[in-house]
């Protein structure tokens, strides 16, 4: 009997050492650990974390920005730089989502197909999305992760602005790389992640950490708790929140007026002197249309045009466009009845800035020729 005892215990011993390695594809799906990302205000657990742990997480996930919750049939959780999926109809596998494909596709871009199709020296083509992969975006490519990270390419290389910067560029099926010669590291990736949750309207607003392990955004250096503030009160409804820091008024002129449009907020702000008289959400230039950077001032007024006109060898033509503004060149701070994305991040004009028409009404009223405004990140 105490052979067999013995016996039993041994077994038992060496399930325990092997275990988890037969059971590694699965290791994730039991991970006890709870973590809260300080920089965000979100936690990380369970298969998500799992995944994130081993796909290099920190670098191309980044840190969560929202809490798992159900999108259809799906789990999802946004990060910083992309998007984790459980899906059940593949065994509650994990994947990336394609945040590549649905934010070239919410701006409405269109890439041509390589003119080359065949694979050359450093060169790869990729006959599922007719697209070629070169430096300097293929070492990147290739050494963090290749189709599960990044997915095919979706574009050729092109030059597109990010924020107030003009980079070269390349989409892909999960995310956009970005590429700045006299950087270290020359290759990053956007933060797609961020920006599909602005698009979207996804609820990014920090959460208690509620007893977690706080860390940083390595998912490992530990954080020691700091008393957190009560969030400001708002009375904006929560898909266009108000920005809860307002920008220091500008020079004013011998109006005593004033306004900023401050793009990272999609919002818009009107001064009298140094006092925040009224503010609304805006829309601003999107991607390739970026509205411009600088200290402008109201030029011209229209109480209705009709705008017309080919950018980026696109034809427009919006009638009766109300309460027009123009601030430098062809771009104007006007009502806009077309739709009605203002202050959630979605960015959907040609590079004029977008804004409700009771707003624009008041703007128009209020804001003489010559008023200084400021357009800022």
């Amino acid at each position: 009997m105490q052979r067999h005892m013995l016996r039993i215990l041994q077994i038992g011993i060496v399930l325990g050492v092997l275990a988890p390695l037969w059971l590694y594809p699965e290791m994730s799906r039991a991970n006890p650990e709870r973590l809260f990302f300080v920089s965000t205000g979100h936690h990380l657990s369970d298969d998500f974390l799992g995944y994130w742990r081993a796909s290099n997480g920190p670098q191309t996930l980044g840190a969560p920005i929202s809490e798992p919750f159900a999108d259809g049939d799906l789990t999802v959780q946004y990060f910083v730089l992309g998007r984790l999926e459980r899906h059940p109809e593949y065994g509650n596998a994990i994947v990336r989502g394609l945040l590549g494909r649905e934010y070239s596709r919410a701006l409405a871009r269109r890439f041509p197909a390589a003119t080359s199709r065949a694979d050359q020296a450093d060169t790869r083509f990729f006959a599922a999305t007719k697209h070629t992969l070169a430096p300097p975006f293929r070492e990147f490519w290739e050494g963090n992760g290749g189709v599960e990270v990044f997915g095919f390419p979706i574009s050729e290389p092109l030059w597109e602005y990010v924020g107030a910067e003009l980079i070269q560029v390349q989409y892909f099926e999960r995310t956009r790389l970005e590429y700045r010669a006299m950087n270290r590291p020359a290759v990053t990736m956007s933060g797609l992640g961020r920006d599909v949750a602005r698009l979207r309207g996804i609820n990014t607003a920090p959460v208690s950490p509620d007893g977690a392990i706080r860390v940083g955004d390595d998912g490992v250096t530990l954080i020691e708790p700091t008393p957190t503030p009560a969030p400001a009160p708002t009375s904006r409804p929560a898909a266009t929140p108000r920005p809860t820091s307002k920008p220091v008024a500008p020079a004013t002129s011998s109006s005593g007026k004033s306004i900023i449009v401050d793009i990272s907020d999609q919002w818009l702000y009107a001064y009298a002197g140094q006092t925040l008289v009224y503010d609304a959400p805006v829309s601003t230039g999107r991607d390739g249309f970026n509205t411009p950077i600088g200290n402008f001032a109201v030029y011209a007024k229209l109480r209705s045009q009709t705008m017309e006109g080919t950018l980026g060898g696109e034809y427009y033509r919006v009638p009766d466009v109300p309460h027009v503004m123009y601030i430098v060149g062809g771009v104007a701070i006007h009502g806009t009845y077309w739709h009605n994305r203002f202050g959630t991040g979605v960015r959907m004009s040609h590079g004029c800035i977008n804004v409700g028409l009771t707003q624009a009404a008041w703007l128009y009223n209020w804001a003489p020729m010559g008023t200084p405004v400021t357009v800022r990140w």
